[in-house]
């Protein structure tokens, strides 16, 4: 799977105040693949590809953080379990970077351990498009930061397809989930809960007739949604003018047929 993602700007309460004296340095593109990330049992680790499609070079800093999920949060922490290497990168314009994903410590057998690739660039001087002009002028400039999830699987499991050998389907670790709505502060939540050992990938989220997919569709999310870990359960907003259905769907895996979540206490 390949994507490309836009250039965010980092933004604190000081550069809101003067974003309108800034001049903001021209955009760069960085292409990067895969972007879900899995290394299984028998695997000493996988690949990352950092591709400039920009005209000037880019910096990159790659880290790699354990991942959990607490109050429906996202929660980081450093770890060593796996590392990426080289974890600084200068990819010139037109050139791709190789960044393996290396694991150090073996995953217990039926355990799916979670974590989060983050890519950050690494700005580069401005340079001095300014001179001679107005001095009380404030350079800004934009900076990406790419997040994409990689899991670690144990003995035992699998959840996704590999290009290197034949599976049945019928086989794959898959998550075991529910659904509930909630109201909170005058919101309503889709809140669904995974007691599985793997993690749920949503997306095509939607609700139905009971027993009939395509009868009285209401959409969640039309593309992605989220992620469920193991043993965690997240929340996300009803969208306005939606009221849950009688039969949530959803997609867990690429090109696959949306299954029925059942409905939970």
């Amino acid at each position: 799977m390949t994507t490309m993602f836009s250039r965010m700007i980092a933004t604190t309460a000081l550069t809101v105040a003067l974003f309108s004296s800034m001049a903001i340095q021209a955009a760069s593109s960085v292409l990067v693949w895969p972007v879900y990330q899995i290394i299984e049992s028998d695997q000493n680790g996988s690949a990352l590809w950092l591709e400039n499609r920009g005209a000037d070079p880019v910096s990159l800093q790659v880290r790699v953080l354990a991942w959990k999920q607490e109050n429906f949060n996202e929660k980081y922490a450093d770890q060593t379990n796996v590392v990426a290497s080289p974890p600084f990168a200068t990819v010139p314009p037109g050139q791709r970077q190789l960044i393996r994903l290396i694991r150090n410590t073996p995953v217990p057998a039926n355990t799916e351990q979670a974590y989060r690739i983050i890519i950050d660039e690494i700005p580069s001087p401005l340079n001095s498009a300014g001179e001679g002009k107005d001095k009380a002028v404030v350079g800004l400039q934009l900076q990406m930061r790419y997040l994409l999830p990689l899991f670690m699987d144990g003995g035992s499991l699998w959840t996704n397809d590999r290009p290197d050998m034949k599976r049945d389907a019928s086989t794959a670790t898959r998550p075991i989930l529910t659904w509930r709505s909630v109201s909170e502060g005058g919101k309503t939540y889709l809140q669904v809960r995974n007691t599985g050992i793997v993690h749920a990938r949503l997306s095509n989220v939607f609700w139905s007739a009971a027993d009939n997919q395509k009868q009285g569709v209401k959409t969640m999310v039309g593309g992605f949604m989220g992620y469920v870990l193991p043993g965690q359960q997240m929340r996300w907003p009803v969208p306005a003018g939606v009221t849950p259905g009688a039969q949530l769907n959803a997609q867990i895996a690429d090109n696959t047929k949306p299954i029925v979540i059942p409905r939970g206490e």
